[in-house]
């Protein structure tokens, strides 16, 4: 036997999520399914996936933490400033972005095509879904689109007890500028 057999106890956490499984929940008007949760990870990571669809994705907003993203498929632009600027980076199928703590971002589907990614963070952005988003089940049917105001404003308002921090709204236009 091995000796680090005798120093690590067993689990039973291996398991398998498959295509379409896992939490779901809605906010705005977007459907999210939690893949894997902090719990799960020993509160390492979260993961959630998203599908865009044209037109839909998240706005300019910061975080004291980092978080990855990558692509699944179609594609997705990730805004983020650069010397004060706004700067749209496209991300494609297998692209992976990766956002520095503090760092400001938001990314929206601004193509004719639906598109799906793939989000890492931590349990400080997960505690903020759990308490924003509401539960939802697959074959529900997809949230509003415009979002919900009063909810949206409700999430807005939570944001910075996870120390999330939204940039102004534009004052005209949205994510397919």
């Amino acid at each position: 036997m091995h000796p680090l057999t005798l120093q690590i106890p067993p689990t039973e956490g291996v398991r398998k999520v498959g295509p379409g499984e896992g939490e779901h929940f809605d906010i705005a008007d977007s459907r999210f399914t939690w893949k894997a949760k902090a719990a799960d990870t020993g509160y390492a990571f979260a993961i959630y996936e998203l599908p865009l669809d044209p037109g839909k994705g998240v706005p300019l907003h910061a975080h004291p933490y980092a978080e990855v993203f990558y692509i699944l498929e179609g594609r997705v632009d990730f805004m983020r400033l650069t010397e004060g600027q706004q700067e749209w980076v496209s991300c494609g199928r297998g692209d992976t972005l990766l956002v520095p703590p503090n760092a400001f971002h938001g990314f929206a589907n601004r193509s004719d095509q639906p598109a799906r990614l793939l989000s890492t963070a931590n349990l400080l952005h997960q505690a903020f879904f759990d308490e924003a988003a509401r539960p939802a089940v697959a074959t529900d049917p997809l949230p509003a689109s415009p979002p919900d105001m009063a909810e949206l404003q409700r999430a807005l308002g939570l944001a910075p007890k996870y120390n999330m921090f939204f940039a102004p709204p534009p004052t005209s236009g949205g994510p397919t500028e």
